[in-house]
């Protein structure tokens, strides 16, 4: 082991055994009239790309960062649109039980830094068990997406008269089919842009996720940093996947709400399989 301190209050916690050895810590600073030589600006530029990209083919490890990143993001959109979703299920009826439970849930997730509360279920709640730090990360970040699609879709329902819920069952409907054929249809088009804008800001939250050693695009670009002492190409490179990957999600959840408003399709598609008539 290298790099741990023995104290006394580290001896309350940890059994360690008697000290070895101890190895002396040199520091080095800069001279005052020491100047650097100056290279050609292109020339500067033209090394850090080298050994950023390809030297030991570190573009490799953006790529393997990216997918990281997008399998988390993805899986905690889903995974939290059905937790989120199935939640206000749960609770639209009223039952003062789920709501009370949600309700603190809820608060709890929202209340807390994503970043402590994803070291709190890594190493706290799932500390003694044996599941990895990607696992543990789109828990996270399906309980905090869940919790915002729940408040959102619970928010933009509410809008809806309850009137239309009493004409559709009066037409023979269930409660069931009155909420998804008549309610929620009237809902989604409130409820996607909201949709939209928490998925952009959930693939820009899941940078946080190296601090429990996950190797996502953030933490390769450190990684990157650490070897080659250089900043401008590797913050250049995260900071713009992250940009393209909420502009991509962002675009996909676009052309969903497009899909299903009926104000915002082409008449082509509105008019598909009707007949005209003169």
């Amino acid at each position: 082991m290298s790099d741990l301190y023995v104290t006394e209050e580290n001896k309350k916690a940890i059994p360690l055994s008697e000290a070895l050895f101890t190895v002396e810590i040199t520091g080095m600073v800069r001279d005052e009239g020491y100047a650097a030589a100056a290279r050609p600006f292109w020339e500067s530029v033209t090394d850090s790309f080298r050994k950023t990209f390809i030297v030991e083919n570190r573009w490799q490890l953006f790529l393997d960062g990216i997918g990281t990143t997008l399998l988390i993001t993805v899986l905690s959109i889903l995974f939290g649109t059905a937790l989120g979703f199935s939640v206000f299920l749960l609770c639209r009826k009223g039952n003062p039980v789920a709501n009370g439970v949600t309700h603190i849930l809820i608060r709890l997730v929202t209340g807390l830094p994503t970043v402590v509360l994803l070291m709190v279920l890594y190493y706290v709640i799932f500390g003694g068990l044996t599941v990895s730090a990607a696992v543990v990360s789109v828990i996270c970040f399906s309980l905090v997406f869940g919790s915002a699609v729940c408040a959102m879709v619970k928010g933009r329902v509410d809008t809806v008269g309850v009137g239309q819920t009493e004409a559709a069952c009066s037409l023979g409907l269930t409660d069931r089919k009155a909420f998804f054929h008549v309610v929620l249809p009237q809902a989604l088009p409130y409820i996607l842009p909201q949709y939209r804008e928490q998925i952009s800001a959930l693939v820009k939250a899941t940078s946080v996720v190296g601090y429990v050693a996950v190797q996502d695009l953030t933490k390769m670009g450190d990684i990157i940093r650490s070897r080659t002492f250089e900043a401008f190409f590797p913050l250049l490179v995260v900071a713009a996947v992250y940009f393209l990957l909420a502009e991509l999600l962002t675009w996909l959840a676009c052309r969903l709400e497009i899909r299903m408003d009926p104000k915002r399709r082409s008449k082509e598609k509105i008019m598909k399989g009707v007949a005209a008539s003169d």
